[in-house]
């Protein structure tokens, strides 16, 4: 559900998650031979787009969006960069 007035912004945690969505067991066949890999710990570094909304309420929304495409304008969107590091317990 996006909240935000902006749709091509998502929420900031929806970001995030998606940021962090991996599968961490992958099994295949490879030349006749069950081939496993388990990801224990992934890093994972975007820049990103941030908009800060206020409601009517007084709440602070936060979304957020990779960079679409580089134009240079007089006024440049500020890019921010998020690390995210997720350890398999």
């Amino acid at each position: 559900m996006n909240y935000l007035e902006n749709e091509d912004f998502i929420p900031l945690s929806e970001f995030i998650d998606e940021m962090g969505s991996i599968d961490y067991f992958i099994e295949e066949q490879f030349a006749g031979t069950n081939v496993s890999m388990s990801v224990e710990k992934l890093k994972a570094e975007s820049a990103c787009q941030l908009l800060i909304e206020i409601d009517e309420q007084n709440e602070i929304r936060i979304g957020a969006i990779p960079p679409m495409y580089y134009v240079e304008t007089t006024i440049m969107p500020v890019f921010h960069k998020i690390r995210l590091t997720i350890i398999k317990e």
